[in-house]
């Protein structure tokens, strides 16, 4: 049986309260549990952030030469790609580096709350609007274009920030920040369930 909103935002227990609080009016469930998926992955990096300096925000990765806030921009541009989109065809290759979402934690950190009032105020007729999107397939630059939807979108971004978030959770433990980490954060869905049914 499909889940009530109620009970999906329960299971989020980790979710954003703020963002959580307020999707409330959808009647969607499949809505309400990619909001509440997109949440608990943001609210694991605003959990991050906000125990970071600017200096540990932007510390290469001694392994790959990335900082947190480098995969926290990456991820972020995924989810602002997708609702500044509007009509047009989203494109999530197209990006800036180096802005301050990637050098500044505290921008960042707004950013995660302005994302979510985005997604809060997005009409629930929009959640199954028809969308195309282009990804670059290769190194050459050569596109493709697929027919989509915002709900599968918002899940997908949301996917894509969990193994970012892992990335995270790498590079901080190889600064010595390990502490400021979820113990679940950067853990895919089914991961945590073969967890909990082991």
């Amino acid at each position: 049986a499909a889940s009530s909103p109620a009970a999906s935002v329960r299971l989020m227990r980790s979710g954003s309260r703020k963002l959580m609080r307020r999707v409330r009016w959808l009647t969607s469930s499949a809505a309400t549990n990619v909001l509440g998926a997109a949440s608990t992955v943001l609210s694991q990096q605003r959990k991050v952030i906000d125990q970071l300096d600017a200096q540990q925000y932007t510390t290469p990765s001694p392994l790959t030469q990335s900082s947190i806030g480098g995969h926290v921009r990456h991820s972020l541009d995924h989810f602002r790609f997708l609702v500044d989109a509007g009509g047009k065809i989203v494109d999530y290759d197209t990006r800036s580096r180096g802005t301050a979402v990637e050098t500044d934690p505290t921008v960042a950190s707004a950013e995660i709350d302005a994302l979510c009032d985005l997604f809060c105020e997005l009409p629930e007729e929009q959640w199954d609007r028809d969308l195309r999107c282009s990804f670059m397939m290769s190194g050459d630059g050569d596109r493709h274009e697929f027919d989509s939807n915002m709900k599968r979108e918002l899940f997908f971004c949301t996917h894509h920030a969990i193994h970012h978030n892992a990335l995270i959770k790498i590079i901080a433990s190889e600064l010595g920040l390990s502490h400021v980490c979820p113990p679940d954060m950067g853990m895919a869905p089914s991961t945590l369930n073969f967890h909990c049914d082991s």
